[in-house]
């Protein structure tokens, strides 16, 4: 590689790495998530630490993570699809503050409620 091509490179690494670094996501993997502490930082203020809703939840009819009959019927599709869009006036969405990997493995912690 000439000094061009290389200095294009790195050029772009740090370009790519700025952009990262100064926009607040992260790179991570799917073994890096900490998905638990996911849902303690977001989902308990109104889905509590049981799955049962706060009160808080209560008043924005928060789901009850806990019901078998709600367990049933949902899909881990319809799930992943609430924490991205949220409801108005209900439920933030978390599309712009989750990444796509972190809302994913907040599924099985949801699900596990069910199994309680």
């Amino acid at each position: 590689m000439d000094k061009k091509g290389a200095f294009v490179a790195v050029s772009y690494a740090i370009i790519l790495g700025s952009v990262v670094y100064f926009s607040g996501n992260s790179i991570s993997t799917a073994a890096d998530i900490n998905a638990k502490e996911l849902y303690m930082t977001h989902c308990k203020t109104c889905h509590g630490e049981d799955g049962k809703p706060t009160d808080l939840g209560l008043g924005l009819e928060a789901r009850d993570f806990t019901s078998p009959e709600w367990q049933a019927q949902i899909s881990d599709e319809k799930i992943i699809k609430q924490i991205n869009d949220g409801t108005p006036e209900k439920m933030f969405p978390f599309k712009e503050k989750l990444s796509q990997e972190e809302i994913k493995a907040l599924v099985p912690i949801v699900r596990g409620f069910g199994k309680k």
